[in-house]
């Protein structure tokens, strides 16, 4: 029967926390996930209100530590205990974050980006109301014929444009800001590939390829935060597809905005 349900679950703010599952403990953050096998973990910590899980390393070696902040106090202690309680012993030196992995849970980049996206789409959905509003109150009805059907379909081509922005931006914010390091395919693996970020930690990222290892950029504060970096070609193919939606939703609204201009000038036969 396994011990390992007797270590109670720490809870932390914002959805963070960390508990045992089977033979290892489960550290949940606000966008990812590590796994952290019992036999890479050198002891737990309780830090005051933290919790502090210290992996092992090899002889001479700065072994690498993993935090939970603001948790129970009580709580933190009890965790500790429970952890180092079932621990296996380790005879020889070993290298623990050769065996902790971290999952991206969600990509709050991305999520921001989109959020920004969605305020466009009502602002710009906004301005063409009051255009159309403006033209009917000044008593050019006729330019709605011009105005409605240019401006959502620039509107269309912008959203579109700017939304498809986001890959070439991230990619660009990470070669410029980021660390650039190569990526190894995880055995067995046919689309997963791993790197390992500052703190020693095995995170992995999804492409399909058919070499063995990829090139990725990651940002030096959020390891996390990672894009498989594209050639040339690809990249200048995404820059013009997505400029090019930009430029015909720039051409949609500017047509909008000149028929609403003739219109109140008296010009245009409206």
């Amino acid at each position: 029967m396994s011990i390992t349900p007797a270590i109670p679950v720490l809870r932390g703010p914002g959805g963070t926390g960390l508990r045992a599952e089977g033979q290892a403990l489960l550290l949940r953050r606000p966008q990812e996930e590590a796994h952290i096998p019992f036999k890479a973990i050198a002891r737990v910590r309780a830090e005051g209100r933290a919790v502090a899980v210290e992996l092992t390393a090899a002889v001479g070696a700065v072994p690498a530590v993993l935090r939970l902040e603001d948790v129970d106090e009580a709580a933190a202690m009890a965790f500790a205990d429970a952890v180092n309680a079932v621990l296996p012993e380790h005879p020889e030196a070993v290298d623990g974050t050769a065996y902790t992995t971290g999952e991206r849970l969600g990509d709050l980049y991305a999520a921001r980006h989109f959020r920004r996206v969605k305020r466009g789409a009502l602002y710009g959905f906004l301005a063409i109301v009051a255009l159309c509003v403006l033209v009917i109150g000044t008593g050019h009805p006729a330019a709605l014929i011009g105005i409605i059907p240019s401006g959502f379909f620039g509107l269309l081509f912008l959203l579109l444009g700017w939304a498809t922005s986001y890959p070439s931006y991230e990619e660009w914010y990470l070669r410029k800001h980021g660390v650039t390091v190569t990526a190894e395919r995880v055995p067995g693996e046919k689309a997963a590939y791993t790197y390992v970020d500052p703190m020693g930690l095995h995170r992995n990222v999804r492409k399909f390829a058919n070499s063995w290892t990829i090139e990725v950029a990651y940002d030096r504060q959020d390891p996390g935060r990672v894009v498989v970096l594209r050639s040339r070609a690809m990249r200048w193919l995404d820059i013009s597809l997505v400029s090019g939606g930009l430029l015909i939703g720039l051409l949609g609204a500017g047509g909008a905005v000149t028929v609403t201009v003739l219109a109140l000038l008296g010009k245009g036969g409206l």
